[in-house]
């Protein structure tokens, strides 16, 4: 065989399956057909015909199927190395012939015969003939075959040739479910998802099926688990759109309608290339479902192509495809089983009125009930007070102090409506100004005009608080606009007449704004002692009480007084609005992640998150208490929902250069989870999405370390050549950051994937110019000590893969002494391993390492395997009673 075909086949079967794979195996095919490798091709079509089957394009399957059996056929003896595999792939026939409808079911129930002809003929069990007879009966409709195949298929024994022990018992999981026997599914279940399960389909297949298994059950929190963890593992793989179904009829029939119709939307494209009829429709039936639950709310659904259309009109038009679709399966077929399918999804009602997808959701969502139940309640009960003339005055301020600046608002517009100009007098035309200048913070021109001409109108009447109360206000504004000196000049002044002598119940807020102001100046102790003052006052409202904490906590976050600053968190707590409540639980949350109490802020920014879902304008405050959370949520070891709460903030936080910062945070938590999750694909896209925008004048450190990370994950993807390239590019960042130790780790890195390709002359080359690098550094440095014993641990392994075992000996030899001047116990320990198999004959190292290290430590379990396989030879009975210890300990 040609070796650049096989080399050609290797690269195509190590890519991911969709079209990209599919394209390389084609190909293959041609070549092995040009050069008339009869046997190369006849692999690369079996291998083809997985390709299409798996990558979401199962019709063109049939075509080489066809041809591998014509040619099976002809000449049986040239292929029987490849026995297994071209019946494998028979198995796919039925299925894949079932779900077309324009395919005859006589050609279906044809090939199903033929399966069981070459099966009886091998000697095989009939287990996997029963099953895929089951798929064509439980399609038909036909219960009674169905029963009878399922319980054939569940009696007969298991071979080489059935299903992974995850794949087959997902298909009776179905059945199951179908038959009215959700209990008895999720009882098979468990075994399935208890054990390890090494199929590319599951578990997330198993996971799809078992949901309204579970739902039915009660088992509402696996439900949840299960959509999250399935669909998370489905959602970017080709051909998944039945899966992708189930998922939105879940989410539909559970209170979750946004979530499925986001579902819709990303994949409605999908059905423009389908990767089976069947899928279509069901796909049409469920996103009609979803679309309908939510159309009378006026939603615009994007599509990819073409303009946005009403919810309402596109589940009418996706409900008509599906019920086109279903009667032609059922003209196929002869039963009318596909359409009653169809027309139970289109109809189907709720599992549960709500079942929340996280725990701020569930939070979020009782929170809700709960302030409708007060708001009814207040309905009933609330008196309305007639308000009139210079009254709207009165209740705009006391509305103002009160927090309700819409109700504050409101009244200053009662009274320009129901006052005419020339019935106010100055002191009403004052207090006007102020509500202007109050109602338009948000137009800091605006404001400071309105209070100027106020200062002048309360200088003519002699209202001194007035007066000063404006300037106050101004110079608070002064100092949001980053105006310090001047706010301090305009305000500090009154602010103290403000906090000694205005009304008991203003003077806390006055005081606040002196603290605002000092914290602008850098003044962080000074603001922190007015705070702490402020919280003293008599006669203070709870709400500015619980305000001054807030701001307390948060200088004293600042000043790196964590304890005093979540005590004051606290405090915060108690505030009746919604928004600073949720900045106190952020505030809190962020505290005690930075104390290393995970747990306990995972608690808090949760709560933080719920409280502010459905505040107007609390967007970006919600995507910050959601970058937090995430953070919290990997600390805690929780990789899943770190990524899915990451996600759900990066849309907020993406196009807005100033939130640059938080976003690179966001991404930074996202890369990590991906990579506890194994999703390392999306760990890279993430990375390289962080250094596409990195800012022209990022830090040469920064950069380092995201090329770093990039060079790392692709080594744990196998494509070291990349990594090289990627760790050479951080030593490069590194050395240009003035960072020697880092840029040494970086070349170390380098030279490590290097030898993975089997460039030895590179590590080398490599390790030498890291070398003089560790010599300019002070030698008595833990740092450099480490390094330096890592070039010549590096060494040692690079001569242990050349089979150059003395070297490797003694390069080891100078690693173990580097980390023992350095204190790093592990690494030397695993120096004297190494040492001790390829260095020494007898057992006294190998014992030495083994009794000094602690039981049940990976070295311990590696010197005690070491060791037992030493004593076969010098000891039998010893090496026996060694190994049961082993492995009893591993047990226990």
């Amino acid at each position: 065989m040609s070796d650049e075909l096989i080399e050609r086949l290797r690269r195509a079967e190590s890519t991911p399956y969709g079209k990209a794979r599919s394209a390389l195996l084609e190909d293959v095919v041609r070549r092995a057909d040009a050069a008339e490798e009869q046997e190369l091709a006849f692999y690369s079509r079996l291998s083809l015909v997985t390709a299409y089957v798996m990558g979401g394009e199962a019709r063109k399957s049939l075509v080489p199927f066809a041809r591998c059996v014509a040619e099976w056929d002809a000449d049986p003896e040239r292929y029987r190395d490849h026995t297994h595999s071209f019946l494998w792939t028979f198995k796919y026939a039925p299925s894949t012939l079932s779900k077309f409808p324009e395919v005859p079911l006589a050609q279906t129930y044809g090939v199903l015969d033929d399966m069981e002809r070459r099966w009886r003929a091998g000697g095989h069990s009939m287990h996997a003939v029963h099953q895929y007879r089951w798929v064509v009966a439980d399609h038909v409709g036909d219960a009674e075959a169905a029963a009878e195949q399922y319980r054939l298929w569940s009696t007969a024994p298991r071979d080489s040739l059935s299903d992974c022990v995850g794949c087959d018992p997902t298909s009776k999981v179905r059945h199951l479910i179908r038959t009215g026997r959700p209990d008895d599914a999720v009882a098979l279940a468990v075994g399935v998802l208890d054990g390890t399960l090494t199929c590319a389909e599951q578990p997330q297949m198993m996971l799809t099926e078992l949901l309204p298994a579970y739902v039915a059950e009660g088992m509402y929190s696996e439900a949840v688990d299960a959509h999250r963890r399935a669909y998370r593992m489905l959602r970017d793989r080709p051909g998944e759109l039945d899966a992708y179904a189930d998922h939105v009829v879940f989410l539909a029939r559970t209170g979750n309608e946004t979530r499925a119709v986001e579902l819709v939307e990303r994949h409605l494209g999908e059905l423009a290339d389908p990767p089976s009829t069947l899928a279509e429709m069901n796909f049409a039936a469920a996103a009609s479902l979803a679309l309908r639950r939510i159309s009378g709310e006026g939603l615009m659904i994007r599509q990819p192509k073409g303009e946005d259309v009403p919810a309402g009109q596109l589940a009418e038009e996706l409900a008509g495809r599906a019920v086109e679709l279903a009667a032609r399966f059922d003209e196929r077929n002869g039963t009318k089983h596909q359409s009653e399918l169809v027309q139970a999804v289109l109809d189907a009602e709720p599992w549960v009125e709500y079942l929340p997808l996280s725990e701020t959701a569930r939070r979020a969502h009782a929170r809700q009930q709960a302030k409708s139940a007060e708001v009814r309640e207040a309905a009933g009960v609330e008196a309305v007070v007639p308000v009139s003339g210079r009254e709207w005055l009165d209740k705009a301020e006391q509305a103002w102090q009160n927090y309700q600046r819409d109700e504050a608002i409101a009244a200053w517009e009662a009274f320009e409506r129901e006052v005419p100009e020339g019935d106010r007098t100055p002191l009403d035309r004052a207090r006007l100004l102020d509500g202007k200048g109050l109602a338009s913070y948000g137009e800091p021109e605006v404001a400071l005009e309105a209070w100027r001409e106020a200062l002048t109108l309360y200088a003519e009447l002699g209202e001194e608080a007035r007066l000063l109360r404006d300037r106050a206000r101004i110079s608070r504004l002064l100092g949001y606009l980053g105006q310090i000196e001047e706010a301090l000049a305009t305000g500090e002044a009154p602010l103290r007449w403000l906090i000694a002598n205005d009304e008991p119940r203003r003077r806390a807020g006055w005081q606040d704004s002196l603290a605002t102001m000092y914290a602008q100046a850098g003044r962080f102790e000074e603001a922190v002692v007015e705070l702490a003052a402020a919280r003293e006052l008599p006669e203070t409202d709870a709400d500015q009480l619980a305000n001054s904490a807030i701001l307390q906590s948060n200088l004293l976050t600042q000043l790196d007084r964590l304890d005093e600053a979540e005590v004051a968190a606290t405090a915060g707590l108690t505030v009746s609005d919604d928004l600073p409540r949720s900045v106190a639980y952020r505030q809190r949350g962020r505290i005690r992640t930075m104390l290393d109490r995970p747990g306990e802020a995972v608690e808090d920014l949760e709560e933080a998150i719920a409280v502010a879902i459905g505040v107007p304008g609390a967007e970006l405050h919600l995507a910050f208490c959601q970058v937090d959370l995430a953070r919290a949520y990997l600390m805690s070891g929780r990789p899943l929902e770190a990524a899915e709460t990451a996600e759900e903030a990066s849309p907020t936080l993406e196009g807005d250069p100033e939130l640059a910062g938080v976003l690179a945070e966001a991404r930074g938590v996202l890369i990590d989870a991906y990579r506890a999750l194994g999703e390392l694909d999306a760990a890279l896209a993430k990375l390289r999405a962080q250094l596409t925008e990195a800012p022209a004048d990022a830090h040469p450190q920064w950069l380092g370390m995201l090329r770093q990370d990039e060079g790392m994950l692709l080594e744990r993807m196998d494509r070291d050549e990349e990594a090289i390239d990627a760790l050479l590019a951080a030593a490069e960042y590194f050395e240009s950051a003035e960072r020697p130790v880092e840029y040494v780790q970086a070349i170390r890195l380098a030279g490590q994937s290097a030898r993975y390709c089997g460039n030895f002359d590179l590590v080398v080359e490599l390790l030498e110019r890291a070398r003089p690098v560790l010599e300019s550094l002070p030698s008595a440095d833990q740092a450099v000590l480490f390094q330096q014993a890592g070039l010549h641990w590096d060494l040692a392994l690079l001569e242990l893969q050349k089979g150059e075992t003395a070297k490797a000996v003694a390069e080891a030899r100078q690693a173990a002494d580097y980390y023992e001047r350095g204190g790093f116990e592990g690494q030397r320990t695993n120096a004297r391993l190494l040492i001790a198999e390829h260095g020494t004959t007898d057992d006294a190292l190998l014992r030495e390492i083994f009794d000094s290290t602690p039981p049940g430590d990976d070295l311990w379990y590696r010197a005690g395997y070491l060791l037992v396989d030493r004593l076969r030879t010098l000891n039998p009975t010893e090496a026996t009673t060694l190994e049961t210890r082993l492995t009893n300990h591993q047990t226990d």
